[in-house]
C-alpha cells in the first residue's frame, strides 16, 4: 500500500497517519469575519458538499507500530482493512454524511437570521497553481457562499490507549459573491485534537467512545450517528462564529 496518501485541500497522511497527528508541521487557514465589513451579508448561497474522500479508522498507539518501519507498515494494512469495514455502515446511511452536513449548516444559519439557499451543482475548480481552489466560475444570487467540506472523518484510537474515538476534520469557507474574497475561513478538529496549527479544537460527546475495533463494529449504527453529531457541532459553531446579531 502507498505510504503517502493525499487528501482534499494540502493535508497529507502519511504512512500510519503518525507524521500528520505529531509533527504539529501542518497550518490551517483562519480568517475570523470582520464584522463591519460583513454587515452586507444577508443571503448565503451553499455550495455542493461532497461526500467524505477518506473514511478513517486507525490506531496510532496499534503494537505493531512499534516495531519500526515493517511494523509500521503492518499496523498501517490493519488501519486499511478497518476503515474499508467501517466505510460499509456509513455506506449504507441515509441521509448521508453530506446530506446531514449541509442541513445542519442550513438550520444553523437560518437560526441566526440568513437566507439560505442551496448551489449544489456548483463547486470551485483548481486554479493555476494546482494547490488552491478557483471561485471565479461560481456564480449564485446571494451575497456570500459558503463552501464547506471535509478532510478525515472516522475514529481514531490515540496513543497510550486502547478506545477509539470520533475523528473529524471539517473545513468551512465564506466568500463574498461578487469578489470572491475570504469573509471567514476555519477548519475544525472533532474529537480527537489533531496537531494542526490555527484549527479550532471541539469536543465530541463522550458517550461515542469504544474500547476496541471489535466494540466499535458492534455499535456501527450509533458509531455513524456519532459522526454526525460531529457535524453538527460544527454546523452550530460556524453559525456561532457567523452570527451578526
Amino acid at each position: 500500500m502507498p505510504l503517502v496518501q493525499k487528501i482534499p485541500n494540502g493535508l497529507v497522511v502519511v504512512g500510519t497517519l503518525a507524521t500528520l497527528l505529531f509533527s504539529g508541521c501542518v497550518s490551517a487557514p483562519s480568517v475570523d469575519v470582520d464584522r463591519t465589513a460583513a454587515t452586507h451579508i444577508k443571503r448565503i448561497a451553499i455550495i455542493g458538499i461532497p461526500e467524505p474522500a477518506n473514511i478513517q479508522v486507525a490506531n496510532i498507539g496499534g503494537a505493531a507500530a512499534g516495531f519500526g518501519l515493517v511494523g509500521g507498515l503492518i499496523q498501517g494494512a490493519t488501519n486499511a482493512d478497518h476503515s474499508k469495514a467501517f466505510a460499509v455502515p456509513l455506506r449504507q446511511r441515509k441521509p448521508t454524511l453530506s446530506a446531514e452536513m449541509l442541513s445542519a449548516i442550513k438550520q444553523s444559519l437560518e437560526a441566526d437570521g440568513f437566507e439560505v439557499t442551496m448551489a449544489l451543482d456548483q463547486k470551485p475548480k483548481l486554479a493555476a497553481d494546482g494547490k488552491s481552489d478557483d471561485y471565479s466560475e461560481i456564480h449564485v444570487d446571494a451575497d456570500a457562499i459558503l463552501a464547506v467540506w471535509f478532510g478525515v472523518m472516522g475514529y481514531m484510537s490515540p496513543p497510550n490507549s486502547t478506545h477509539y474515538q470520533p475523528w473529524v476534520f471539517i473545513k468551512a469557507r465564506l466568500l463574498d459573491a461578487r469578489t470572491k474574497s475570504d469573509i471567514y475561513y476555519k477548519s475544525f478538529c472533532v474529537g480527537y485534537e489533531m496537531k494542526i496549527k490555527n484549527a479550532v479544537m471541539l469536543p465530541a460527546d463522550e458517550k461515542y467512545r469504544y474500547g476496541s475495533f471489535d466494540e466499535l463494529m458492534a455499535h456501527a449504527t450509533e458509531a455513524t450517528t456519532g459522526l454526525v453529531d460531529c457535524e453538527e457541532v460544527t454546523a452550530k459553531r460556524i453559525g456561532l462564529d457567523l452570527k451578526m446579531h
